[in-house]
């Protein structure tokens, strides 16, 4: 997909949908997340893609992609960090430290091993997670405009711009490290689980998806200075809350009438106390919201019945949806629900034809 090193551009499919008509404003996929899912969706198809992948402690990486197209001794283990353009603004020393910290990770920073035993045996302290960080900017941000002090590694530098769908990158020769294929899988949760469900409905030419979209009660959003704004306050009486997922299909929301059908999705990769106590706050803020027409919530295969019997006890107007590998089955047809007050606008990759 990429070479070792040199400069080009792919062309991806755009995340925002090509509309000559104004469609709901929690359509529109803006934000760090999509971007995410995005990438993970087109690296995924040229090798092991892996999203939020834990480092430890609080401490976790967007996206790790190996390069499986290239023979095992060549094979190149790849941390990727994506900035939109108001993270570079607010801490480009954050950025810097990152790329640091994950250039210099090693296998003893993630578990308890000695050593390494691979051709040979290695100190599991000079054996390294991976041979390279790359780092994605949303946008057009030239990577020789950062600060970087003197040392700091600049592996490769991805530019995305999700309107268009166009990826350019610079990627640099570098003498690998002593690196190890890690058991990535093990460290990935939700975040990993929404971007197969991301991969499955980006698929369809006529899907519409959001991630990470904003959504409150009807009385708690309004328009102020022509912008959309949620008013935030304690409980569930007035409190905003983010969708992992959003989906519709282009012809039910242009035009977006009565009968049309919008899901929004909670997806959680594990069921216990903690989860099931978030969820009694969560489901009942997307079912009142007026934004979904369809309320889902999405889990591992393994806990399917477990989920089942939760929501027939606690929320019945939510349906169930349950993920084994990359298929998805609907195991509870969730309750249709009055769209009301639903905020619609341009959205940024808009047809440039498009007229109020």
């Amino acid at each position: 997909m990429f070479p070792d090193a040199g400069s080009g551009t792919k062309q991806l499919q755009p995340i925002y949908p090509q509309t000559t008509e104004p469609i709901p404003l929690h359509l529109c996929p803006t934000g760090e997340a999509n971007t995410k899912y995005q990438l993970a969706r087109e690296f995924g198809r040229a090798g092991d893609c892996y999203c939020e992948v834990s480092l430890g402690g609080r401490d976790q990486i967007d996206l790790v992609w190996i390069d499986t197209e290239s023979d095992a001794q060549s094979r190149r283990i790849v941390g990727i960090e994506i900035k939109t353009v108001a993270e570079f603004d607010r801490a480009t020393h954050e950025l810097e430290s990152q790329v640091e910290q994950y250039r210099s990770l090693t296998v003893s920073d993630l578990t308890n091993a000695t050593a390494v035993a691979g051709e040979s045996i290695t100190p599991a302290d000079e054996t390294y997670v991976f041979d390279e960080v790359w780092v994605v900017a949303v946008g057009d941000r030239d990577r020789w405009e950062i600060p970087w002090r003197d040392g700091t590694p600049e592996d490769g530098w991805l530019n995305y711009d999700p309107t268009t769908g166009q990826l350019a990158y610079e990627i640099d020769a570098t003498s690998r490290d002593t690196t190890i294929e890690f058991d990535f899988e093990q460290r990935v949760g939700e975040a990993q689980l929404t971007a197969s469900l991301w991969d499955r409905y980006q698929s369809s030419a006529e899907s519409v998806v959001a991630a990470e979209s904003r959504f409150s009660k009807p009385r708690d959003r309004v328009i102020q200075e022509n912008r959309l704004k949620h008013r935030i306050g304690k409980g569930q009486s007035g409190k905003m809350k983010h969708a992992d997922l959003v989906v519709s299909k282009t012809s039910e929301i242009t035009p977006l009438r009565e009968d049309s059908t919008i899901r929004g999705l909670e997806v959680k990769a594990s069921f216990g106390a903690r989860t099931r106590d978030r969820l009694d706050d969560q489901l009942p803020l997307y079912c009142d919201a007026g934004l979904f027409s369809e309320v889902y919530l999405v889990v591992r295969d393994d806990d399917r019945q477990e989920a089942m019997s939760f929501l027939e006890a606690n929320h019945p107007r939510v349906g169930l949806l349950a993920v084994e590998n990359h298929d998805v089955s609907l195991e509870r047809q969730a309750t249709s629900l009055e769209l009301q007050k639903v905020p619609v606008g341009r959205c940024p990759g808009s047809d440039p034809e498009f007229r109020l």
